[in-house]
């Protein structure tokens, strides 16, 4: 059914007050959105602008749930290009989109995954389902490699500490991801330095150091799944 023209006032109007506030995030930090100076911006008064975004909260909840929605597209639309590639080539073409996603989009990425905005409590139920389809690709690529003739598991990557084990089979379970315990577990470590090179990047510390800051990163990534026990096809 095609949309009212009320609904698509309301629709843009929702999108200019996101792109505002995205504006004051880059030049503010994450915790400088301020919904009285969007008002002013968009010359609306206070009231009028709370009836897109009752509270400055429900505002920063729509900014998470869009970032991590497009970061996870970009991930879907990377592996899907990459689907004709070995297992071991998709899961670093999906960490190459990872990577590009968050240096295209910085303001987006410290939003989701910088300091945590003073006061702000994500409401799960709303915020969770965007964060999981972001790890789908990763877990789905991951499982493939690992179950590929092509990956051998080698100490200490084939042993999970107990509690962790624990910990990681409760996520897996009620996330609703369909791999082993020992897959999200080297998921999980593949991810930590993928984002931890991708945050030092982002604030300028690591490319003084090593110069050629994609090639580090691909090379880094691929030196920890061949420690893992990857074997790449020549």
């Amino acid at each position: 059914m095609p949309r009212t023209r009320d609904e698509t006032v309301y629709e843009e109007t929702q999108a200019t007050i996101k792109l505002l506030a995205r504006k004051q995030m880059a030049t503010e930090g994450t915790a400088g959105i301020s919904l009285r100076a969007i008002a002013r911006d968009m010359e609306l008064s206070a009231p009028a602008l709370y009836r897109y975004y009752p509270t400055r909260d429900d505002l920063i909840t729509a900014l998470i749930v869009d970032a991590f929605n497009a970061l996870a597209d970009a991930l879907e639309r990377a592996e899907y290009k990459a689907r004709v590639l070995p297992p071991e080539e998709q899961l670093i073409q999906v960490a190459s989109a990872y990577r590009r996603w968050a240096l295209e989009h910085p303001t987006d990425f410290q939003l989701i995954y910088g300091n945590p905005i003073p006061g702000y409590v994500a409401p799960s139920e709303i915020t969770v389902p965007a964060v999981v389809r972001t790890f789908v690709p990763l877990m789905r690529c991951m499982t493939q490699a690992v179950e590929s003739s092509a990956f051998q598991p080698q100490l200490p990557f084939n042993s999970i500490p107990e509690h962790i084990r624990a910990h990681e089979q409760q996520l897996v379970t009620t996330g609703g991801f369909p791999i082993s315990v020992e897959t999200y577990h080297l998921a999980m470590i593949c991810w930590s330095q993928m984002h931890g090179i991708i945050m030092l990047e982002l604030f300028n510390h690591i490319g003084p150091n090593v110069g050629d800051v994609e090639t580090f990163y691909h090379t880094t990534l691929r030196q920890l799944l061949t420690t893992m026990g990857m074997r790449w096809e020549p």
